[in-house]
């Protein structure tokens, strides 16, 4: 549980949060915030432990912040509750806390079992971090004009190779097309 805590501060802080310890009813918390965003996240020994304690304590944890909310603004529509575990879930388990996400009341929800090492916790996370992997535009093998004619063929295939010769007017291209000006 310690090692969960540390990583999930490194992780959020990294992704811009500013991150705070706490304890709910003798569960570890960590609350997260930045400019938009805030949350707390609730650690579980075991599956059922989440899946019976989740409701009452996002419940407690909103009443005890209550005031500080009131005055978060917007940011408010941003609220995450996240309920982790490094327990395995059964089947009807994992289920079952897929549906804790699907509950819309209160708080926006992540819910994850066998959070085991930073891979698995980066992927449960993955809704509140930035994104993770930058499109490789500047490769050797890229070519932005035969990816934008691949694009304008799967639009308007008869004026794909046309749309991009400079010898050809916008007139023509209408005139191609079908459109009337």
């Amino acid at each position: 549980m310690t090692e969960m805590k540390s990583q999930l501060q490194i992780v959020l802080q990294r992704a811009g949060y500013i991150t705070w310890l706490g304890s709910v009813d003798g569960l570890d918390t960590l609350g997260f915030e930045d400019d938009t965003v805030m949350g707390f996240i609730y650690i579980f020994s075991d599956v059922v432990s989440l899946l019976t304690r989740w409701r009452n304590l996002e419940t407690k944890v909103l009443r005890n912040y209550a005031s500080s909310l009131q005055k978060a603004g917007d940011k408010t529509w941003n609220v995450y509750s996240v309920f982790l575990s490094s327990d395995i879930a059964n089947e009807v388990q994992t289920r079952e806390v897929r549906w804790i996400e699907e509950d819309l009341e209160r708080t926006r929800k992540i819910a994850a079992c066998r959070i085991i090492d930073q891979q698995t916790l980066v992927t449960a996370l993955l809704p509140l971090l930035p994104i993770q992997s930058q499109p490789l535009l500047d490769r050797d093998d890229f070519d932005v004009t035969k990816r934008l004619q691949k694009r304008i063929a799967m639009i308007a295939p008869v004026v794909a190779t046309a749309v991009l010769n400079e010898q050809t007017s916008v007139a023509e291209i209408i005139r191609m097309l079908g459109v009337e000006a």
